[in-house]
């Protein structure tokens, strides 16, 4: 990954697609059976789901925006400096941040909660039907994280292929240029003539 930080980035990412649903998946599956079965290894696989999910998220997040920072830093623009940097990060951090809140809309759209009556002999409560919007949402975005890798992987490579130059603005340099121009036209050919302007 030396010299190469999209290829960090992208192999946190196939990790944050696939190996994180599956800790997430698991972790609410572990919540299910604790509360059927509360013994000892519905706990102990309920808290390895939770740490497991947590510290993976953890690392494969610290990893993509390691990469991302050593990305911009070196592309960035030497004649904008950290108004590049802001904006680059900026896009990244908007891109990262805004689906949290369209998905938990969605699930909270898209969830049937059971329908409960009160038992008439026991007198406890009893649930039937309703469905977790959660693990279809779950299941369907990995897919889409899936086929992104597949199609917009080698364009990633691409990118970070780009020479430096590509991520250039390119401003002053028509100035240093026209300067440049103009004590070339004012010098004489034995160094005699008058310069004009200043040189760069």
């Amino acid at each position: 990954w030396k010299g190469m930080p999209l290829r960090q980035f992208m192999a946190a990412y196939r990790v944050r697609v696939t190996l994180v649903a599956l800790l997430d998946v698991a972790m609410l599956l572990s919540v299910r059976s604790l509360r059927n079965n509360p013994d000892l290894g519905s706990k102990l696989a309920f808290w390895t789901a939770i740490v497991g999910s947590t510290a993976t998220q953890a690392i494969v997040h610290s990893l993509q925006f390691n990469a991302q920072m050593t990305f911009f830093a070196h592309r960035v623009d030497p004649a904008i400096g950290g108004t590049y940097m802001t904006l680059l990060n900026t896009a990244a951090n908007l891109g990262g941040t805004w689906p949290a809140s369209f998905i938990m809309y969605w699930v909270g759209r898209l969830t049937v909660p059971p329908a409960c009556d009160t038992d008439d002999v026991t007198g406890a409560e009893v649930c039937a039907g309703g469905r977790d919007a959660y693990f279809p949402l779950q299941a369907a975005l990995t897919t889409l994280g899936i086929l992104w890798l597949f199609f917009m992987g080698d364009r990633v490579k691409r990118l970070e292929e780009l020479p430096d130059d590509a991520w250039r603005t390119h401003i002053g340099e028509e100035e240093e240029e026209g300067g440049s121009r103009e004590v070339e036209m004012g010098s004489g050919p034995r160094g005699g003539g008058k310069k004009v302007g200043k040189q760069a």
